[in-house]
């Protein structure tokens, strides 16, 4: 009876004596940065969820004290495709990025461009007015303005002597 499982030795394997420890080590931090690379999620047996993942529009939202600011990326998108909506404290963004003519003449081997739908929802400060958004596009850059409601800004009290 063994009481240790027996385990195959891929042919690829290197023997794990003191002089191949280096050589070894380097193979498996190779191997580790290559998986986080390629899958940085750690979603590829989830295809679906990692495309939609990487189809999100990059985001970033700032603060200040009279308004909130939202930019997004969204290179190769017309911005008549785009859908803003303001909800509550909630901002949604959709839109649609529609695929060139293909040329016929050429085959393709490795295609990086994505197209489609997104949709993106950012939860905003409870301060903002709904009423107030500007959004503009400029080379592949969404940015909204959101102002806030005035008498949420701040007020600086000072603090007097008893």
């Amino acid at each position: 009876m063994n009481l240790i499982p027996w385990r195959k030795k891929r042919e690829h394997e290197i023997e794990t004596t003191p002089e191949n420890a280096i050589v070894r080590f380097r193979q498996d931090m190779e191997n580790l940065f290559e998986r986080f690379f390629s899958d940085p999620w750690g979603f590829g047996g989830l295809s679906g969820f990692s495309t939609a993942l990487a189809s999100l529009p990059r985001t970033d939202l700032a603060d200040s004290e009279k308004e909130v600011t939202v930019t997004m990326e969204l290179p190769g998108v017309d911005p008549k495709d785009v859908d803003i909506s303001v909800t509550g404290d909630l901002l949604t963004v959709r839109g649609e990025k529609k695929a060139e003519t293909e040329e016929k003449k050429k085959d393709y081997h490795y295609v990086e461009r994505q197209f489609g739908t997104f949709q993106r929802t950012v939860r905003l400060p409870s301060t903002i007015d709904p009423e107030k958004v500007d959004a503009t596009f400029k080379n592949g850059v969404l940015t909204i303005r959101i102002a806030k409601h005035p008498d949420a800004v701040p007020r600086k009290i000072t603090v007097r002597n008893a």
